[in-house]
């Protein structure tokens, strides 16, 4: 199996769990964006986003927001994922990278330490709790997750691929894990 189809098989368990069980958090989905939409943000923040990450926003492009002027909050049921977090969008991604990056580039870590750095150029955020203080990125010199924290250490290798963390997304909601659906809505 290819990644681009490990990808689709990945994401494919958390839509249908999510149409059949909580079919609130379906409806946040945001429909799919074009090749230029995605080449466009990779030549605006420098960077080449993994195919896996290409393949997903192929299929969809994050959860639709409420909040027009800022673009920050998640419409009703888009933050599925543990801890209420949500799906990025790539407009998302985009703000959240300059947002975070803009942060290192005031106040840059002395040392270079990742496990202290704000932000790493080579990190592509695809979700986050509304504020962009916590949230999952993908390294794209390794194609692994990591996740950042405001004011504590940054996680690496968390999961070795976006399609890994999506079957283990799958999983959890299957077995109800620690999430519970009220009112079609799946949170956390």
């Amino acid at each position: 199996m290819t990644e681009a189809d490990e990808m689709r098989r990945a994401w494919g368990r958390v839509v249908r769990w999510l149409e059949q069980n909580a079919p609130g958090s379906a409806a946040a989905l945001s429909p799919p964006v074009g090749p230029k939409t995605i080449s466009d943000a990779e030549e605006r923040l420098g960077v080449k986003f993994p195919q896996e990450v290409w393949t997903w926003l192929l299929i969809n492009d994050g959860v639709r927001t409420d909040d027009q002027e800022y673009n920050r909050f998640p419409a009703e049921g888009g933050g599925f994922l543990p801890s209420s977090w949500h799906l990025l969008s790539v407009d998302q991604m985009v703000r959240v990278y300059e947002f975070r990056m803009g942060c290192e580039e005031r106040e840059p870590t002395p040392d270079g330490d990742l496990d202290c750095v704000t932000w790493h150029r080579d990190w592509v955020p695809f979700a986050a709790e509304s504020d962009w203080l916590y949230g999952r990125f993908i390294d794209t010199r390794a194609g692994t997750l990591g996740r950042w924290s405001d004011g504590g250490t940054n996680q690496f290798d968390t999961h070795g691929s976006l399609a890994e963390f999506f079957h283990e997304l799958a999983d959890e909601m299957r077995t109800q894990g620690p999430g519970h659906v009220v009112d079609g809505v799946l949170t956390w």
